[in-house]
């Protein structure tokens, strides 16, 4: 059980790199909100079944939510809105890349929350672990425009002040937010550790589904006929993303929300193999680097933890 949220954790990070391959090859039908929104309304009815699987074929016993998991949850699943349509905006930006490099603070973020505010200590391993695993995911969000690794080191300093990696921050920390929510509402529920999970799933996707689904309804409509015009192509992204959210859920319940978000890293490795069997994208050398620190990062934590 000690070692089941590191497993947990890389197969949710598998599925999330699925998820966003079929998300991205949607795109093209149904525009950058549209496929960011399938992720959640497709999720729904797999989430449901799994619901349905768990607690009324097999029986378990469904857990009572207090209203702090509740509160929670939905600080969790507002947060993760939140932070896809900030994610839309940075796009939008000329310097984009530096705004989505420095998204990947969330873990950093994580952490610092779950020390100062909910008074948890990590190791100074798994410190320098986050730190690091930071550090390469930004390097890593930049490699790929440069064969050069001081122009990567360059091409990020220059970067630190523009409004675009403001909104990186930003996105990172709100994300953040949602991972510790996420946490929260989990170790706040009485009962089995899948009973949760399980439960607060369903609720979180629903919430997600609604949110999102209204905001669409209001500023991007023709995108959210589109989602449901194209359901049968965008099956798989719901598919992998309940099984995402659920993996993420587990994880979160079995260990904290910063040692699961640095190993869940991983996912960045994964997208980069995907990118090179399906989408046929050339590998620079910086890139290779930035993965060997990513992978270092990762085994520091998991080594620490073992």
């Amino acid at each position: 059980m000690d070692y089941l949220w590191i497993f947990v954790a890389i197969f949710a990070a598998a599925l999330q790199t699925f998820r966003s391959a079929f998300q991205k090859r949607m795109i093209p039908d149904i525009g950058k909100f549209g496929a960011t929104y399938i992720r959640f309304i497709y999720a729904l009815p797999f989430t449901f079944l799994i619901f349905i699987f768990w607690f009324f074929i097999l029986k378990n016993e469904i857990p009572k939510l207090n209203n702090l998991a509740i509160f929670y949850c939905f600080i969790g699943a507002l947060c993760q809105v939140l932070f896809t349509l900030l994610l839309m905006i940075i796009f939008s930006f000329r310097n984009f890349a530096a705004g989505i490099a420095f998204s990947k603070t969330e873990v950093l973020f994580a952490a610092l929350i779950e020390i100062f505010i909910l008074n948890i200590v990590f190791l100074p391993i798994i410190n320098f672990g986050i730190i690091l695993g930071v550090f390469a995911v930004i390097f890593l969000s930049v490699a790929k425009e440069t064969t050069n690794i001081n122009d990567v080191f360059i091409k990020i300093s220059k970067s630190f002040f523009t409004f675009s990696t403001l909104f990186g921050v930003l996105t990172g920390l709100i994300l953040a937010g949602s991972t510790v929510g996420y946490r929260m509402a989990i170790i706040n529920v009485e009962g089995h550790i899948l009973n949760a999970t399980i439960y607060l799933s369903i609720l979180a996707v629903f919430i997600q589904s609604i949110m999102m689904g209204i905001w669409l309804y209001y500023y991007k409509r023709n995108e959210l006929r589109l989602v449901f015009q194209f359901w049968k192509k965008s099956l798989p992204a719901g598919i992998c993303g309940s099984g995402a959210t659920a993996g993420w859920f587990l994880a979160f319940a079995l260990a904290t929300a910063a040692e699961v978000r640095a190993v869940g890293q991983i996912e960045l490795i994964f997208s980069i193999i995907i990118s090179i069997i399906f989408f046929k994208e050339k590998v620079q050398r910086t890139e290779i680097f930035g993965i060997c620190m990513l992978i270092i990062s990762i085994l520091l934590v998991i080594y620490a933890r073992i």
